[in-house]
Protein backbone atom coordinates (compact mmCIF):
# COMPACT_ATOMS: atom_id res chain seq x y z
CA UNK A 1 0.00 0.00 0.00
CA UNK A 2 1.06 3.25 -0.66
CA UNK A 3 1.59 5.85 1.79
CA UNK A 4 -0.03 8.92 2.26
CA UNK A 5 1.43 12.39 2.74
CA UNK A 6 0.32 15.79 3.26
CA UNK A 7 0.84 18.60 1.05
CA UNK A 8 1.13 21.80 2.05
CA UNK A 9 -0.63 24.32 -0.13
CA UNK A 10 -0.08 28.08 -0.30
CA UNK A 11 -3.73 28.70 -0.56
CA UNK A 12 -5.88 31.64 0.93
CA UNK A 13 -7.88 30.77 4.08
CA UNK A 14 -11.28 31.11 2.88
CA UNK A 15 -10.43 27.76 0.59
CA UNK A 16 -9.69 25.79 3.49
CA UNK A 17 -11.25 22.80 3.78
CA UNK A 18 -12.38 24.02 7.38
CA UNK A 19 -16.26 24.12 7.39
CA UNK A 20 -17.54 27.11 8.86
CA UNK A 21 -20.72 27.77 11.10
CA UNK A 22 -23.82 26.46 9.76
CA UNK A 23 -25.25 30.00 7.99
CA UNK A 24 -28.59 30.17 8.22
CA UNK A 25 -29.16 26.80 9.83
CA UNK A 26 -27.96 27.47 12.96
CA UNK A 27 -29.66 26.18 16.20
CA UNK A 28 -31.86 28.73 16.69
CA UNK A 29 -33.55 28.42 13.84
CA UNK A 30 -32.74 24.03 13.59
CA UNK A 31 -34.67 24.50 16.98
CA UNK A 32 -37.90 26.80 15.72
CA UNK A 33 -38.03 24.31 12.44
CA UNK A 34 -38.51 21.52 14.84
CA UNK A 35 -40.95 23.47 17.16
CA UNK A 36 -42.82 23.98 14.00
CA UNK A 37 -42.94 19.98 13.09
CA UNK A 38 -44.32 18.92 16.42
CA UNK A 39 -46.81 22.34 16.54
CA UNK A 40 -47.73 21.03 12.74
CA UNK A 41 -48.29 17.19 13.98
CA UNK A 42 -50.37 18.54 17.26
CA UNK A 43 -52.54 20.46 14.29
CA UNK A 44 -53.27 17.26 12.90
CA UNK A 45 -53.13 15.20 16.11
CA UNK A 46 -56.04 16.81 18.57
CA UNK A 47 -58.88 17.37 15.95
CA UNK A 48 -58.39 13.51 14.69
CA UNK A 49 -59.21 12.25 18.78
CA UNK A 50 -62.61 12.85 19.02
CA UNK A 51 -63.09 11.25 15.71
CA UNK A 52 -61.07 8.19 16.95
CA UNK A 53 -63.14 7.81 20.31
CA UNK A 54 -66.16 7.83 17.86
CA UNK A 55 -64.73 5.07 15.56
CA UNK A 56 -63.91 3.11 18.70
CA UNK A 57 -67.56 3.11 19.78
CA UNK A 58 -69.19 2.20 16.61
CA UNK A 59 -67.07 -0.52 16.69
CA UNK A 60 -68.06 -1.44 19.74
CA UNK A 61 -71.79 -1.07 18.55
CA UNK A 62 -70.68 -3.05 15.55
CA UNK A 63 -69.38 -6.09 17.62
CA UNK A 64 -72.68 -6.16 19.71
CA UNK A 65 -74.85 -5.77 16.87
CA UNK A 66 -73.10 -9.03 15.17
CA UNK A 67 -73.38 -11.01 18.22
CA UNK A 68 -77.20 -10.02 18.49
CA UNK A 69 -77.64 -10.93 14.54
CA UNK A 70 -75.86 -14.55 15.15
CA UNK A 71 -78.17 -15.09 18.66
CA UNK A 72 -80.94 -13.82 15.80
CA UNK A 73 -80.00 -16.51 12.95
CA UNK A 74 -79.89 -19.22 15.68
CA UNK A 75 -83.13 -18.60 17.01
CA UNK A 76 -84.84 -18.28 13.21
CA UNK A 77 -83.08 -21.95 12.44
CA UNK A 78 -84.48 -22.78 15.26
CA UNK A 79 -87.94 -21.96 14.67
CA UNK A 80 -87.72 -22.78 11.00
CA UNK A 81 -86.85 -26.71 12.65
CA UNK A 82 -90.21 -26.46 14.84
CA UNK A 83 -92.58 -25.42 11.81
CA UNK A 84 -91.05 -28.39 9.65
CA UNK A 85 -91.51 -30.54 12.39
CA UNK A 86 -95.19 -29.36 13.26
CA UNK A 87 -96.12 -29.90 8.93
CA UNK A 88 -93.84 -33.11 9.00
CA UNK A 89 -94.37 -34.79 12.25
CA UNK A 90 -97.94 -35.91 13.42
CA UNK A 91 -96.52 -37.52 16.50
CA UNK A 92 -94.61 -33.90 17.26
CA UNK A 93 -97.92 -31.86 16.16
CA UNK A 94 -99.84 -33.98 18.72
CA UNK A 95 -97.42 -33.81 21.46
CA UNK A 96 -97.15 -29.69 21.12
CA UNK A 97 -101.22 -29.57 20.97
CA UNK A 98 -101.54 -32.12 23.83
CA UNK A 99 -99.18 -31.07 26.67
CA UNK A 100 -99.52 -26.92 26.95
CA UNK A 101 -103.40 -26.36 25.42
CA UNK A 102 -104.36 -29.32 27.20
CA UNK A 103 -105.82 -31.75 24.44
CA UNK A 104 -107.69 -35.10 24.90
CA UNK A 105 -108.14 -37.90 22.70
CA UNK A 106 -111.73 -39.39 22.80
CA UNK A 107 -111.81 -42.19 25.65
CA UNK A 108 -108.91 -40.34 27.86
CA UNK A 109 -108.70 -39.34 31.63
CA UNK A 110 -105.85 -36.45 32.07
CA UNK A 111 -104.49 -36.57 35.51
CA UNK A 112 -102.59 -33.55 37.06
CA UNK A 113 -101.01 -33.62 39.64
CA UNK A 114 -100.24 -30.27 41.17
CA UNK A 115 -97.21 -29.83 43.77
Amino acid sequence: MGRYFRVATDRSPEFSEARGGRGFFGKPTLILFWFFVLAACCAVAIPALPQYHLLKEIEAELVQTQQEERRLERHIQQLAAEARALEENPRYLQERARDPLRYMRKGETIIQIQD
